[in-house]
């Protein structure tokens, strides 16, 4: 069973912090263990040794759910991983920076302002924290990683934000999900690796990639591709780029930058 939990470990399934867990709980799982050792090197009866090795088994598997559902009364899940600020002036444009060598799942909501937590993985990125400027516009609201213990370092961070603001995206990442549909955005930036998600409601003019992005684009979203970039078979190779709706205006335009790696598909 410890081998089983280090391999889900070693494949990205199972967060490390479960050791403190282990440790938190001693009275499941040291004495369990204590008595197996004692059973070994004395003459204690077979059937606690038999019972000891069911019972860990048990404790195992138990804490080993309560990782999968975040259970709060561990130790993992004690600490707050979640914050959010849904006040921000809705008249005043918002930038958005992040960079970090992890990955970010960006995704939105109906409303104002901005919400932010964990990828529940192991990984190298300790929890986030938000710095906001209160004067300027744009005003700035910058992620960055906190002091984080090893053991509990994740994945990365899932952001979301409000369908009410206008922003800016400026944000390095890897391996990440950005989804960009019912948002009002100003011209952004994306780099890194990852899958990007073009929606039917996306409000914006323009996007510069830089990196290797696979990027899944709405038949309902006109966009134009300037750039060296894979495109599906059906759109067009106009003087202006890409287009992918050869009979509507194209309203986004997506600027790749020279040596990124970048597939189009339909949506």
């Amino acid at each position: 069973m410890i081998i089983f939990q280090i391999s889900l470990i070693f494949f990205g399934y199972l967060r490390p912090s479960i050791i403190y867990d282990y440790l938190d709980y001693w009275p499941l799982t040291i004495v369990p263990i204590g008595l197996l050792f004692l059973a070994r090197k004395t003459s204690i009866s077979e059937k606690i040794e038999f019972y000891s090795y069911g019972f860990l088994i048990s404790v195992f598997i138990f804490f080993q759910a309560a990782h999968f559902f975040n259970a709060g009364f561990l130790t993992t899940y004690s600490f707050d991983s979640t914050f959010q600020n849904l006040n921000l002036d809705s008249t005043i444009e918002q930038q958005i920076f992040i960079d970090e060598s992890s990955a970010i799942e960006l995704n939105y909501f109906v409303g104002n302002g901005y919400k932010a937590e964990i990828i529940n993985k192991p990984g190298k990125l300790g929890y986030p924290e938000a710095i906001e400027t209160i004067v300027g516009e744009p005003r700035a609201i910058v992620f960055r990683e906190i002091n984080t213990s090893s053991l509990l370092k994740v994945k990365g961070w899932k952001i979301e934000l409000g369908s009410e603001n206008l922003w800016k995206l400026n944000i390095f990442s890897i391996d990440s999900n950005i989804y960009l549909d019912n948002l009002n955005l100003m011209p952004s930036s994306l780099s890194g690796t990852g899958k990007i998600y073009l929606g039917p409601n996306l409000n914006m003019k323009e996007l510069v990639l830089n990196g290797q992005y696979e990027i899944t684009v709405s038949k309902k979203l006109p966009i134009v591709v300037k750039g060296t970039a894979t495109v599906p078979i059906s759109w067009l190779n106009a003087t202006v780029g890409y287009l992918n709706q050869i009979d509507e205006t194209y309203i986004l335009e997506i600027e790749i930058i020279d040596g990124s790696e970048v597939i189009f598909k339909d949506g």
